[in-house]
């Protein structure tokens, strides 16, 4: 089986709540859809999510990349060897939106012409549902405490990251108020991305300790600062999570060795697709360290990847983020992704097991 086109389509759908995180923020899901076709007969779907202030790719980059320089170098590729596959992305560098984005419709392609799903071709699930927690972004303390509220109450949801990195004192108010909110009823997780130095991070977060029970606190200072999530690892008694600071096996393998984290979180946007993501994972798995597997809030295409992946990891044993459809107006597949009770339901089929609405990105297509 061969490569015969690559064809990037850009589409934008609506958020349905706000999304502002510490280090941005972004008002639709200016996304990119991927379908591979091959000379079998079988095509792959693939998608790219970008937010520009987290890896610098947009809509308008990534489209561009794909077509005119990832697709030339993929043409007559077999799908199955990866490795061909992203040898071949790499002569290219930078650009791992791009890059997932391709390396997920591949994935789709073999596992179809196959006849299995993703979750085989990458070792065999452990798990047919993902544990996933919402997310409350920076906002007035009302607004976070009803959106908290509502996640649990309402949508099943066990679990709450809230956004932090912004001003400290009014972190720390909204952080209170939804832990006196639904504390009792949902872990809660802090994710700084990257909003805090060091040493503002540890006084942060050791009042917060004193408060209450937090499960984990998520990429608390900049990306390259590794010394400085060393010094807050040490400091609190809660486990860190390095996000921004693991884009690749190499970054893992840095924070391993620096003791810069007790948690990786892998995105596969950040890393570049399903078969690098598997070098992260394991290398982490190897020093002992668990997972929690991110988003990048993702449409049907790539949560369903995102959930074939964590279904495939025993140690990502913290609750997942891939539940992006959750957050969206609408959906582009045909059948959407099951997600209820605080579970990602992994998609059942060949493939990714998910089907496109022509109709739906004829829609939300951009021109």
């Amino acid at each position: 089986m061969k490569i015969d086109t690559v064809r990037a389509i850009p589409v934008s759908v609506p958020f349905a709540v706000d999304f502002d995180v510490a280090s941005g923020g972004v008002p639709a899901a200016d996304h990119v859809l991927v379908e591979i076709e091959t000379d079998a007969g079988v095509t792959g779907l693939g998608e790219a999510s970008p937010m520009p202030f987290f890896t610098g790719e947009t809509q308008e980059t990534i489209v561009p990349v794909i077509e005119s320089h990832l697709a030339p170098k993929l043409l007559g590729v077999d799908p199955s060897n990866l490795h061909a596959v992203h040898e071949a992305m790499d002569e290219i560098a930078g650009n791992p939106l791009a890059k997932t984005a391709v390396d997920i419709a591949c994935h789709d392609a073999v596992g179809k012409a196959l006849g299995v799903s993703v979750s085989t071709l990458l070792g065999g699930a452990v798990r047919d549902r993902i544990t996933v927690g919402q997310s409350i972004g920076i906002k007035e303390t009302e607004r976070a405490v009803a959106d908290a509220e509502r996640y649990v109450d309402d949508d099943g949801f066990g679990s709450m990251k809230i956004k932090v990195g912004g001003d400290p004192e009014r972190d720390l108010e909204r952080v209170k108020a939804v832990m006196d909110a639904v504390g009792d009823r949902a872990s809660i997780r802090l994710d700084g991305n990257e909003g805090y130095t060091a040493d503002v991070a540890v006084k942060q977060f050791e009042a917060i300790e004193d408060y209450g029970d937090i499960l984990l606190v998520e990429q608390p200072v900049p990306r390259d600062d590794v010394p400085g999530m060393h010094e807050v690892t040490r400091a609190l008694s809660s486990p860190v999570l390095a996000d921004e600071s693991v884009f690749s096996p190499q970054d893992a393998l840095q924070v391993v060795r620096r003791r810069a984290a007790d948690i990786v979180n892998i995105k596969l946007m950040k890393a570049g697709g399903l078969f690098p993501a598997r070098r992260i994972a394991s290398l982490a798995r190897t020093a002992n360290m668990p997972l929690a597997i991110g988003s990048m809030v993702e449409m049907g295409v790539g949560t369903a990847a995102g959930a074939h992946f964590a279904a495939c990891q025993p140690h990502a044993t913290y609750p997942s983020d891939v539940k992006g459809p959750s957050l969206l107006d609408d959906t582009i597949l045909k059948e959407p992704i099951r997600i209820e009770d605080g579970y990602t339901y992994v998609p059942s089929g060949n493939g990714l097991g998910v089907e496109i609405d022509s109709k739906k990105v004829e829609r939300y297509q951009v021109d």
